[in-house]
């Protein structure tokens, strides 16, 4: 019986062990499964983070090259785009039949310019269509010290896109848009050229204007030869055709030395306006502040003096034809400075009646002496004299010589003639001081009252201006 117990015991002895080692291993083996899920769970949120960060790179990454790419666009589009300008305003002193009209301190030009270059080598395989192409813009902010706002001439100045060297040549380049009218020399000082003038005023008769059309110009590899074209409008109006007929122009041009330049040009403009409307018969090309109408149709309560008698003016508002001619000559010198030397002859078909015809003559002479030439100390300061007119010169024909004047002479001017000089120092390579005094006369035709005569009167103008350009 004890040995039956004594192994009982050891039976027991080594069974309770085995099942408490069992008990133990499910739960050392629950724990692990648990800690196993915790790990997997952990993981998982280690990928997810580790994705988060990989796809905040890639953003990183993705943005800094958007970054890089629209810097290099903007830093690409300033290189091709150029903005520049310039502005006069002073003190200036003047009449009613004068440019300045009022004793005033005035901003009396502002203007931007916007130049853009829109390629280089366009070529159709292997053939080259232009060498490079470009776009410019001028906004006239003020001329003459008027704001310029929609009405005439409104504030669109040169705006045209241009193709240079048509074929890979140099005589072959175009711009088509609104631009100046290349007759003569003396539109080259409005647009970009207006801060170059030595004077604060322009010439009171010579060619210039804007007009939409076709322009083209080219010259040798030595550019001492060459021409400038024009098919255009004809119409003094922006964007505005009323002409039947396009207006033509060539311009030659040489320069065989260094001191020497002339040129010639040519204007034709076929029929504009009409029986009906005669305030459409505007010509495109101005002389100094006077352009191509129908005599009488711009102060019709103004009586047309006309071989000593008062008419009602031309009983048609329609312009057939109007054509110039015009010469000038510059030269150039170091020591005796810059003599500009021009003239030419604007020839008016009215419609109807040959008596209203005008023949318009202008003519420029100008001396520009700068201080270097006398000392170099002088070196920013010049002198400059100009004596210029425009005119019928016919005792029995008169015309409006300058729109400031229309209003109180209509068309009874037969000469308009100025006498300038003028004192410049360039502060700096953008700045300019420039002073201005001047003398116009103006003579009637015969058989104008003396109301008209009194008005007519010779005038002084004065002007003091700061100008900028950049």
């Amino acid at each position: 019986m004890r040995r039956r117990f004594a192994v009982l015991a050891v039976l027991a002895s080594v069974a309770l062990p085995a099942r408490a080692e069992d008990t133990i291993t499910r739960e050392r083996f629950e724990a692990l499964e648990r800690h196993n899920q915790e790990l997997a769970v952990h993981n998982q949120d280690l990928e997810q983070r580790l994705e988060d960060l990989e796809q905040r790179d890639r953003e990183r990454t993705q943005a800094g090259n958007a970054e890089k790419n629209d810097f290099g666009a903007l830093t690409d589009w300033a290189r091709r785009i150029r903005i520049s300008g310039s502005a006069q305003a002073g003190y200036l002193y003047g009449g009613a039949e004068t440019p300045f009209e009022d004793v005033s301190f005035s901003v009396w030009d502002a203007r931007l310019f916007l130049d853009a270059d829109l390629g280089r080598e366009i070529a159709l395989g292997d053939t080259t269509i232009a060498r490079n192409a470009g776009f410019t813009f001028e906004w006239n902010i003020v001329r003459l010290g008027q704001i310029q706002d929609g009405s005439e001439p409104g504030p669109v100045g040169e705006a045209y896109i241009e193709l240079q060297g048509l074929g890979g040549s140099r005589w072959f380049n175009t711009q088509v848009g609104r631009f100046l009218i290349p007759v003569g020399e003396n539109y080259l000082r409005f647009s970009k050229g207006y801060k170059d003038n030595p004077f604060i005023t322009n010439t009171v008769g010579g060619p210039w204007w804007w007009d939409e059309g076709v322009r083209l110009y080219g010259s040798d590899d030595a550019n001492r030869f060459g021409y400038v074209a024009s098919i255009s409008n004809g119409d003094g109006a922006f964007g505005v055709d009323s002409s039947r007929d396009p207006q033509y122009t060539l311009k030659l041009w040489a320069r065989p030395n260094s001191w020497f330049y002339a040129s010639v040009s040519a204007l034709h403009s076929g029929q504009t306006g009409s029986d009906k409307d005669g305030a459409a018969a505007d010509g495109a090309l101005w002389l100094g502040e006077t352009w191509a109408t129908a005599v009488g149709s711009l102060t019709p309560w103004i009586p047309v003096y006309q071989n000593g008698v008062a008419t009602g003016g031309a009983p048609s508002g329609q312009i057939n034809s109007t054509t110039l001619f015009g010469a000038d000559l510059i030269l150039t010198s170091e020591r005796f400075g810059r003599l500009w030397l021009g003239g030419g002859r604007y020839a008016i078909d009215t419609a109807q009646s040959t008596s209203f015809d005008r023949d318009l003559y202008y003519w420029i002479a100008e001396w520009i002496l700068h201080g270097d030439s006398i000392k170099p100390e002088l070196e920013p300061f010049y002198l400059a004299l100009r004596a210029n007119g425009i005119g019928t010169y016919d005792a029995n024909k008169g015309y409006v010589l300058a729109v400031q004047q229309a209003w109180t002479l209509g068309y009874n001017e037969r000469s308009l003639a100025a006498y300038s000089i003028a004192l410049g120092w360039n502060l700096t390579p953008w700045t300019t001081l420039r002073t201005e005094f001047t003398r116009q006369d103006v003579s009637l035709v015969n058989g104008a009252p003396r109301s008209l005569r009194d008005a007519a009167g010779g005038a002084n103008y004065f002007g003091l201006t700061l100008g900028a350009a950049f």
